[in-house]
């Protein structure tokens, strides 16, 4: 039986992939384009800009090796024990790149007292220091899954329509 992490509708498959740009793109940004949210939020032309920026990720970013990630290490999922020892919870386990746990921390407006995690993160896991700006194209499938299962998408849409909208062809 493979790995599955139910967020949404369809299962989240977690199984190894070689192809970590494939990965990405099938199994944490296009497998939400058919939630019913999803479509209504995306017209045909959004959803083609997702899939052409999907195409891209090899020229996005750098091909990095996969590590094991927590998958949802989000702020509100790093709790403390009663001892004071820092505890995750709720992990959508997978193998994948290091910039994505970052990029569930980043998400939430990280305090400036956070800068040191985020240095010491990079450096153990050989990020360049270009990552803060590939930090949108990683976030899109948080807002994603936020979209598709929310009522009050606290902006996801619009950012969904803007991250990819470069990739939008060219009108004729």
């Amino acid at each position: 039986m493979a790995p599955r992490q139910l967020v949404g509708s369809p299962p989240q498959i977690n199984t190894w992939a070689d192809d970590g740009f494939a990965f990405f793109a099938e199994r944490r940004l296009l497998r939400w384009l058919s939630e019913p949210r999803v479509e209504a939020a995306l017209e045909p032309a959004g959803r083609a800009a997702l899939e052409r920026l999907c195409d891209r990720l090899p020229e996005l970013r750098p091909d990095r090796p996969a590590g094991l990630t927590h998958g949802d290490l989000w702020a509100q999922n790093v709790l403390a024990t009663a001892g004071g020892r820092a505890a995750l919870i709720d992990p959508a386990v997978s193998y994948m790149w290091a910039e994505v746990d970052l990029a569930h921390l980043w998400i939430t407006a990280p305090p400036p007292e956070s800068r040191r995690f985020f240095d010491v993160y990079a450096e153990l896991t050989g990020l360049d220091d270009g990552w803060p700006a590939r930090m949108p194209i990683i976030q899109l499938r948080q807002h994603l899954a936020v979209l598709a299962q929310f009522d009050d998408d606290w902006g996801a849409a619009d950012t969904i329509r803007a991250t990819p909208a470069p990739f939008r062809a060219a009108r004729q």
